[in-house]
């Protein structure tokens, strides 16, 4: 289940309801409604790139600094310091824009080719290459294999200056295609370059990767004076864009600071998303409980909040109450498979053993839509343990492993699969095939 913030830590997660990991443990977040409105936003971006939508993938990492990078094909990474430090939708997309700059330029297989002999196998993992293959379709590749060392994070994202500057210009291309300011980009760049020099770089070496900022600024600053400044973004846009911050400030920022904020004289809606995350997490059950029926009363038919009430309910212990909230959410938005792996996770919590079938369909109908879902593919094994359903248990495991990049436990229970499957099913031949792709991995990584 991805529950409105998720977290795939580097570690393996205890069999419990989870709690969000440690800033430190990098990650990603998987959240249904933030996921969507990058999803929006970038749209314009990626047309303008003559990039795919429905392919180009945005994940993000659960990481303060203001980075963004692009790794494992058409992967775009954001780090969640980044999103909460832009200031305004125009920025994101100046951001999307530069990475998409980088995919559209090729810039990628070198740094492929490069990560080739890099030690162990995480590396490999952290580019997506083996989760991409079990499940079938390189669009839904997921980066960030456990163990995946900064230092192989750092190889992989070394850009050239040329690179760089190339980006920055094939960015600005399409912001100005896509009627967004072109000054936007300027200001990241800025707003990095400030912080950068009130630290040591040499405190953060992943930073140095990027040619020196004046550099930049100086060859986009002579551009920008050609291009039109671009048109107002669209409200519905500046309104998703908004919960969206305020989704993350909520549950990634200190609550003192996410009231700061948020005071209670802000009445918008964001500001009260915001303060509803803060209660859940101060933790306040019955006044997030009621936060949440109160943006259900200003949007009932919004999924995401529904959604969010069966995350307050479902970590405070009540299941059931959880169940009916995820049901509704459901009938809103029935291919979202964040939120049916909350239904499954939700169902498989209840105490009824009536409910562990439906949890297990669920939780198999989640992975259809999202096959690089950590936490719906640990609820998945439970469930059909549950059943008695031992080979398909080992089957879902084995590809939890391999999305995290533990590859000596995803190996263990492929082989277990394909042999308590029936010989020739399709789950025996997925199992068959991982254990081709680990093999193949594995030599690779020697060489």
């Amino acid at each position: 289940m991805r529950p409105a913030i998720r977290f795939l830590a580097l570690a393996l997660l205890a069999l419990r309801l989870l709690a969000p990991a440690p800033a430190s443990a990098l990650g990603l977040i998987r959240d249904a409604e933030i996921e969507q409105t990058l999803e929006r936003i970038a749209r314009p971006v990626f047309l303008a790139a003559s990039l795919n939508p429905a392919i180009v993938r945005i994940y993000i990492v659960n990481d303060p600094e203001m980075n963004a990078f692009v790794a494992g094909g058409q992967n775009i990474f954001i780090h969640s310091g980044m999103l909460m430090q832009l200031e305004s939708i125009d920025q994101l997309r100046s951001v999307i824009a530069h990475e998409s700059g980088h995919i559209a330029g090729g810039h990628l297989s070198r740094r492929d080719d490069a990560l080739h002999g890099a030690r162990g196998v995480a590396a490999i993992g952290m580019l997506g290459a083996v989760a991409a293959t079990i499940a079938g379709s390189p669009e839904a590749g997921i980066a960030l294999g456990a163990g995946a060392t900064q230092a192989a994070q750092r190889q992989a994202l070394a850009y050239s200056r040329g690179e760089e500057a190339a980006a920055d210009q094939m960015g600005l291309r399409y912001i100005a295609s896509s009627g967004s300011d072109p000054e936007a980009m300027l200001d990241v760049l800025r707003h990095m370059r400030s912080r950068d020099f009130q630290r040591s770089l040499s405190a953060n070496a992943y930073l140095q990767t990027h040619p020196l900022w004046n550099d930049r600024i100086r060859l986009i600053e002579e551009r920008v004076a050609e291009l039109p400044s671009g048109r107002p973004p669209d409200p519905e846009d500046v309104y998703w864009y908004g919960r969206m911050v305020a989704k993350l400030r909520g549950f990634l920022e200190p609550v003192r600071q996410v009231r700061a904020t948020y005071p209670e004289s802000d009445t918008s809606e964001a500001a009260q998303l915001a303060r509803a995350v803060a209660l859940y997490r101060t933790p306040d059950p019955a006044g997030a409980q009621a936060a949440a029926d109160a943006l259900i009363a200003e949007r009932p038919d919004d999924p995401y909040y529904h959604e969010l009430k069966g995350q307050f309910l479902l970590e405070t212990g009540h299941a059931e109450a959880a169940v009916a909230a995820y049901r509704a959410a459901v009938e809103l938005a029935p291919l979202e498979p964040q939120i049916l792996g909350g239904l499954g996770r939700a169902l498989l919590n209840t105490g009824n053993s009536a409910d562990t079938q439906e949890a297990r369909d669920t939780l198999a109908l989640s992975v259809r839509y999202d096959k690089a879902n950590e936490g719906v593919l640990r609820d998945l094994a439970l469930a059909e343990a549950r059943l008695g359903h031992e080979g398909a248990a080992s089957l879902a495991t084995a590809e939890r492993y391999l999305l995290l990049g533990d590859i000596r436990d995803a190996a263990r229970n492929a082989t277990r699969a394909a042999q308590l499957l029936p010989k020739g099913s399709p789950g025996w031949q997925r199992a068959e095939d991982m254990i081709v792709v680990i093999r193949r991995t594995r030599e690779r990584g020697r060489r």
